[in-house]
């Protein structure tokens, strides 16, 4: 919090010095004639772009700026050519104007950079509040940052004490559909409803997890594959039939993979997660 406040004050002064500056070009140029006008309308167009692309950007177009403007007054003195800055422009007062552009420009890019690095860390803070924030608030289940460390401190237990366990995915298909027929509240009736059937189904020492919008995740601990299709057939009556908010009935359709760990697996969990993806394959749930 502090850290943001400090970051939030450099910016208001850094600001603050950006416009104050400002004002010196604006009272000298925009008293001259249409050339004024132009150099002040140049100079903000290198400070926009300074904010919007940071101080190397600002400072290499500044330089390019103002040199090839700084040739061309300095040609037409020496051989009394017209351009399309007038000659009451000298080289002293172009002098000037360089040396208040590039301050300007220091200081864009310097809320240039603040404001960037306040923008990831407020990233880094609403990534973080999702990382700690363990429960999925519609279902009750963990969520997937909470799953991946269950899931490996299962799999070192295992390790530890030779015993097995079964981890089963579940994807619900036409989730996108589903949605955009029904609409929010029945999404979230629908998340109630598969929460509650499924903490019915599975023990209590089960875990349970939803990962990404359409995903559920099952740790069954002290479990082998020989119950799998005890498993499969009472989440199949369970979970297939889905009664709406205004009584109707819908048929849910799944895809679903298990995996079996056994102690000493070498796999990592990634892997075992990547191989249940691939391997999914249509069930009766």
């Amino acid at each position: 919090m502090r850290l943001t406040m400090n970051r939030n004050r450099a910016i208001l002064i850094y600001g603050s010095i950006l416009i104050l500056l400002l004002q010196i070009p604006a009272y000298f140029l925009l008293r001259q004639d249409a050339e004024g006008y132009l150099l002040y309308l140049f100079l903000m167009l290198l400070i926009v772009l300074t904010l919007w692309r940071g101080m190397v950007f600002g400072l290499i177009s500044s330089l390019i700026f103002i040199f090839i403007t700084g040739s061309t007054l300095l040609y037409t003195g020496i051989t009394g050519t017209m351009t399309f800055l007038n000659p009451s422009f000298s080289m002293q007062f172009f002098f000037l104007y360089g040396i208040v552009l590039l301050l300007l420009i220091l200081c864009a890019g310097k809320v240039h950079e603040l404001m960037t690095e306040q923008a990831s860390y407020i990233k880094k803070l609403q990534e973080d509040v999702r990382n700690y924030v363990a429960i999925d608030v519609e279902t009750g289940f963990d969520n997937e940052t909470r799953m991946r460390i269950t899931v490996n401190e299962e799999m070192r237990r295992a390790d530890r004490h030779k015993h097995t366990f079964v981890f089963i995915i579940l994807k619900l298909e036409n989730y996108d559909q589903f949605q955009k027929l029904y609409g929010a509240k029945e999404v979230q009736h629908l998340w109630q409803q598969l929460s509650q059937r499924i903490h019915q189904t599975v023990r209590q020492t089960d875990k349970k997890f939803r990962f990404r919008k359409n995903h559920i995740g099952l740790l069954l601990i002290d479990t082998t594959d020989q119950y799998m299709e005890v498993i499969y057939n009472k989440l199949d009556q369970a979970l297939k039939n889905h009664q709406l908010l205004n009584g109707k009935w819908v048929t849910l359709n799944y895809k679903t993979s298990f995996y079996t760990y056994l102690p000493l697996t070498e796999s990592t969990f990634d892997e075992i997660l990547s191989d249940l993806e691939r391997e999914m394959k249509t069930n009766a749930l």
